[in-house]
C-alpha cells in the first residue's frame, strides 16, 4: 500500500489529486460518447438516407452546389431586388415587354440575361426563354420563339431541348398566343404553369418554373390587355429556392418507328392487286384511308401490306411508308395527330433521305394537331392540298425528297356537310423510282379571303379567327345535305341573334351559326347597337342581316326591342328563334329542332323549345336522346310560336321577362308547356369578369362542368311520346313501374352509397324518390336532395306538374312530389 501511495504521490501529486484526475476523465468520456458520438451518428443516418433518396432539392445536393456555383459580387444594373437573398436561394427579376417599344428583360443571380441592350442578344415577338441547368446554374439556352405565328420550335424545345429540372424564364414580348396550341400550353403546365391558358391576345405574360414541377409551383404573373391596345408589363421578382417543386420525369409521348428488320409484313397480294404489271422502274402501290373509324387504313408496295390492321401500329391520323430508290420499305411511321403534337413527325419529316419516296395515308381523323411547319414539309415532298385538309377530311400523298413541283400522285377527299366521314380513297398504282413532279399546282390556287383580310387588318383582339392559318377560309353556310330534310320548316325560320358588348363573344356564336347544316344567311338577323361599327362590320363579313337599335344600357331592354322588332320585321312567320351572343351552338342545334318541328306544330300546349337544360351537368351524365315536357321556361337559345310571343310576352315583356332567361320567365298563362332535351344543345359562354348581372348563384350555375351535346345528328328516342296526353300517360306508367328510392337524406354531394347501389342492382333502370308536398307547388323537401343526384340546389329546374325528370347513366329518374297529379298513391 505504501508503495502505490508513493508513485501516486510522484506521478500525480498525492491521492487526493489522482481521484480528481478520474472524476474528470469519466465526466469527459461521458461528454463524448452523449453528444459528440450520438451528433456524429444521426448525421451519418441522415447522409446515408439521403444517399438512398436523392433529390434535386436535397440540402446536401443544394449545399455543395452551392459551393461550386460562382456569386457575382456586383448586381448588373436593372437587376436589382429589394430583397436580400440567402445562402440557398438564387436573385431573379423578369419583366415582360410593354407594347412595341419597351423591351422585356430577365435576370438571374444578378445577372442580365436578356435584354435589348445587351450585345446579340435575341429579343423579339413571342416568347423570349432562358434555360438555367438546375445542377451548375449556367445558362444553357437564350432563344425568342416568334408564337404569334407558330408554336413548332417552342415546343420542340421544351419537349427535346431540356432535361427534367431545367429552370426556364420567360417573358413575353407584343403577342404570343395566336400560333400558340393546346400543346404549348399543356407542356407550359407541366413547367408548373397554371395561369397559361388564361393568357389572351396581346396579354402581357412572365414565368419562372422548372422542367417537371407541379402545376401551380411555377412563379408566375399574367396582366390582361383590358382596353388598352398592348397589356401593361408583367414583372416578378425575388428570391428563388430550387426545386421549386418536386420534380417527375416527364413522359412524352412514344412513337413506335419501325425500321428495315422490324417491319412487319401483313397479306401478301401479287402486284398490289393491279391488273398490268409495273415496268421495271416502278413498283406497285395500293393506298386505301378507309370509310370510317371502325374501318382500317392500307398501303400495300410491291404485293406486300405494310399498314393495315394491326399491323406495324397502323391507325388514327397519319400513316406513312418510306420506300428506297431500291423500292424497299425502309421505314414505317404512324402519327396521331388528332391526340399528339406534330413534333415527332416533324422529326421524321425532316430527316428523309435524299430520293426516298414517302407514302402517305390518313385515317378517321388527321388534321386536329398537324401544325403549319408540318404541313409546308409534306409541300416540300410534292403536296399541293396538304394545306385544305380539315376536320376528317382524307388524304394520300405519294411524294418525294427532293421532287421538283407537285406530285401527280395525290388526292384528298373531303368530309362536307351530312357526313361524318369524306368518302374514302381508294387507289392502286404503279409509281416510279423517280417521281416527276408537276411544275404547275394541281388544284386551284388557295381560296384568298380579302374581306377576312380588310376586317382583320381594322380591327384587333379576334386572335385565331385572324391568324394566318385561318384569315383566308370562306365563311360561307353550310349546306343541307340531307334530303328528307330539305321542305323542314325550321331551315326558312328566322333567326334572331342578340348582340351584346364583346364582339369575340359574337363572332364565336356567328361561328357555330354558319356551321349549322341546312342554315339560310338571309334568315339570320343581329341586333347590334347603332353606335357600334365594328360589330355592324362582322356582321356583314358573315353574310348576315344587320338590325339596329338606339343605344341602351338595360340588356333586357334592348332585349325586348329586338323581339319586337324582328317580329314586325318577318309578319308571315309564325315562330322565331333566338339566340344570345354568348351561346355557342352544338352540330345539331337546327337538325334537332327540325325533328321537333311537326309536334310543335300540331301540339298547341306546347308554345316554345327550349334547347338549354340548366340540369345538364357533365357529371350528371344525361342522354341525348331524350326530349322533356317542363312547365318552366329557361330559354338560352329557343325556338318560340308568334301565338305564344303575343299572348304572353309583347304587352308584359317588363311583367315576365325582365330577369336574364335562366332567372325563369314567368307567365301568366300557367297551361304552357315547353320542350327541353336532357342535354343542352347550346352551351352558354362562361362569365366575363365586367359581366354586371353575374350573381353567385348564376356563376355556380355555369362554372360547374356541363355537358353540351357534340354528335351531328343524334338519334331522339322519345319524340313520339311528346305530346300532352301521351307524355302524361307515359310518365305515369314510368312512374307505377319504377324502384322507390326511400330515405334520402339531406346531401352535399353525389350520395355515393345510393348511386353504388343502383348500378349493382339489375332488376330495373327506372326510379323514382317522392318527396313531400304541402301542395303542388311546394318543393322544399326536394331542394335538400337534388345534391344527391348532382344537381344544384338552389332552384328546382325542370320540373312538369311537380315532376322532375332526368337521366344519368343510362337510368333514368323521377322526383316526383307526392301531390303531383302524374302520381298514383296505388303504385
Amino acid at each position: 500500500m505504501r508503495k502505490i501511495k508513493r508513485l501516486l504521490h510522484k506521478f500525480f501529486g498525492g491521492v487526493g489529486n489522482f481521484f480528481a484526475i478520474i472524476i474528470l476523465v469519466s465526466i469527459t468520456a461521458i461528454f463524448v460518447n452523449t453528444y459528440v458520438l450520438s451528433t456524429r451518428e444521426s448525421s451519418s443516418a441522415l447522409r446515408s438516407k439521403n444517399s438512398q433518396e436523392p433529390s434535386l432539392g436535397s440540402n446536401e445536393t443544394r449545399q455543395s452546389s452551392m459551393q461550386a456555383i460562382s456569386r457575382p459580387t456586383t448586381v448588373d444594373p436593372g437587376c436589382e431586388i429589394n430583397e436580400k437573398c440567402s445562402s440557398d436561394s438564387f436573385a431573379f427579376k423578369v419583366t415582360s415587354g410593354d407594347g412595341l417599344s419597351k423591351y422585356p428583360s430577365i435576370c438571374f443571380n444578378n445577372k442580365l440575361l436578356l435584354d435589348k441592350s445587351l450585345k446579340d442578344s435575341k429579343v423579339g415577338r413571342g416568347l423570349n426563354i432562358v434555360v438555367i441547368n438546375s445542377t451548375t446554374f449556367d445558362v444553357k439556352l437564350t432563344e425568342t420563339f416568334d408564337t404569334y405565328l407558330e408554336e413548332t420550335f417552342f415546343l420542340r424545345a421544351l419537349r427535346l431541348n431540356l432535361t427534367d429540372g431545367d429552370i426556364v424564364i420567360m417573358a413575353s414580348f407584343d403577342e404570343i398566343t395566336s400560333g400558340l396550341r393546346e400543346a404549348s400550353i399543356a407542356l407550359l403546365e407541366k413547367y408548373g404553369s397554371q395561369t397559361i391558358k388564361l393568357v389572351k391576345y396581346r396579354d402581357s405574360f412572365v414565368m419562372l418554373g422548372q422542367k417537371g414541377i407541379p402545376r401551380g409551383k411555377a412563379i408566375e404573373m399574367h396582366v390582361k390587355k383590358g382596353g388598352r391596345e398592348y397589356a401593361a408589363a408583367a414583372r416578378i421578382a425575388g428570391c428563388a429556392t430550387f426545386p421549386l417543386g418536386k420534380i417527375t420525369p416527364m413522359v412524352l409521348p412514344n412513337v413506335e418507328i419501325h425500321k428495315q428488320g422490324n417491319i412487319t409484313i401483313g397479306t401478301s397480294i401479287e402486284n398490289c392487286g393491279l391488273t398490268e404489271v409495273c415496268k421495271s422502274d416502278e413498283f406497285s402501290v395500293h393506298v386505301y384511308t378507309g370509310k370510317d373509324n371502325n374501318d382500317e387504313p392500307k398501303i400495300c408496295v410491291n404485293g406486300q401490306y405494310v399498314i393495315s390492321k394491326g399491323i406495324n401500329n397502323a391507325g388514327r391520323g397519319l400513316n406513312i411508308a418510306v420506300v428506297s430508290h431500291n423500292k424497299e420499305v425502309i421505314r414505317i411511321g404512324h402519327f396521331d395527330t388528332w391526340q399528339d403534337d406534330s413534333t415527332n413527325l416533324e422529326i421524321f419529316l425532316e430527316n428523309l433521305e435524299d430520293d426516298a419516296i414517302i407514302i402517305v395515308v390518313t385515317f378517321d381523323e388527321a388534321s386536329s394537331k398537324l401544325s403549319q411547319h408540318s404541313r409546308n414539309l409534306f409541300f416540300d415532298l410534292g403536296s399541293a392540298t396538304i394545306q385544305n385538309l380539315k376536320y376528317r377530311d382524307v388524304w394520300v400523298l405519294i411524294g418525294q425528297k427532293g421532287i421538283n413541283g407537285f406530285s401527280p400522285f395525290e388526292e384528298i377527299s373531303y368530309a362536307g356537310t351530312g357526313f361524318a366521314y369524306a368518302p374514302p380513297i381508294d387507289k392502286k398504282i404503279c409509281v416510279p423510282k423517280k417521281l416527276r413532279g408537276q411544275p404547275i399546282r394541281p388544284d386551284p390556287i388557295p381560296y384568298r379571303n380579302d374581306l377576312r383580310r380588310d376586317f382583320c387588318s381594322r380591327y384587333e383582339d379576334y386572335g385565331d379567327f385572324c391568324s394566318e392559318t385561318n384569315v383566308d377560309k370562306s365563311l360561307s353556310a353550310v349546306p343541307l345535305l340531307n334530303r328528307t330534310l330539305e321542305d323542314n320548316p325550321i331551315y326558312s325560320t328566322p333567326i334572331l341573334v342578340i348582340a351584346g358588348t364583346s364582339s369575340n363573344a359574337l363572332r364565336m356564336c356567328l361561328e357555330t351559326i354558319l356551321m349549322q347544316p341546312g342554315v339560310n344567311a338571309v334568315n339570320v338577323i343581329v341586333a347590334i347597337d347603332e353606335k357600334s361599327t365594328e360589330l355592324s362590320a362582322l356582321v356583314q363579313l358573315f353574310g348576315f342581316k344587320n338590325l339596329t337599335l338606339p343605344s341602351t344600357t338595360n340588356y333586357m331592354e334592348f332585349y325586348e326591342k329586338a323581339m319586337k322588332r324582328t317580329w314586325d320585321l318577318y309578319l308571315k312567320s309564325d315562330k322565331l328563334i333566338v339566340i344570345e351572343e354568348n351561346l355557342l351552338l352544338s352540330p345539331d342545334f337546327l337538325y334537332t329542332l327540325a325533328l321537333l318541328s311537326e309536334v310543335f306544330r300540331k301540339d298547341k300546349s306546347i308554345d316554345a323549345i327550349q334547347m338549354w337544360n340548366p340540369n345538364s351537368f357533365d357529371i350528371v351524365n344525361g342522354s341525348i336522346e331524350l326530349i322533356y315536357r317542363v312547365d318552366d321556361f329557361y330559354g338560352l337559345g329557343y325556338l318560340m310560336k308568334r301565338s305564344f310571343y303575343d299572348k304572353s310576352i309583347k304587352d308584359s315583356f317588363k311583367q315576365c321577362c325582365s330577369k336574364r332567361v335562366w332567372e325563369k320567365w314567368s307567365f301568366s298563362d300557367l297551361t304552357s308547356s315547353f320542350l327541353m332535351p336532357d342535354v343542352s344543345r347550346v352551351f352558354r359562354r362562361p362569365f366575363d369578369e365586367n359581366e354586371a348581372d353575374r350573381q353567385k348563384s348564376t356563376e355556380t350555375l355555369f362554372n360547374q362542368k356541363r355537358r353540351t351535346n357534340l354528335d351531328p345528328f343524334p338519334p331522339l328516342s322519345n319524340i313520339d311520346t311528346l305530346r300532352q296526353n301521351k307524355y302524361d300517360e307515359t310518365i305515369k306508367t314510368s312512374l307505377s313501374s319504377a324502384t322507390l328510392l326511400k330515405s334520402l337524406d339531406k346531401c352535399s354531394s353525389i350520395n355515393t352509397y345510393m348511386h353504388n347501389l343502383i348500378q349493382n342492382q339489375n332488376i330495373s333502370h327506372i326510379f323514382k324518390h317522392v318527396y313531400s308536398q304541402q301542395s303542388v307547388a311546394d318543393v322544399s323537401s326536394l331542394l335538400p336532395v337534388l345534391p344527391c343526384f348532382g344537381l344544384l340546389p338552389q332552384e328546382v329546374f325542370g320540373l312538369y306538374h311537380g315532376v322532375l325528370r332526368f337521366s344519368s347513366n343510362n337510368n333514368s329518374f323521377y322526383l316526383v312530389g307526392s301531390k303531383s297529379p302524374l302520381l298514383n298513391t296505388k303504385s
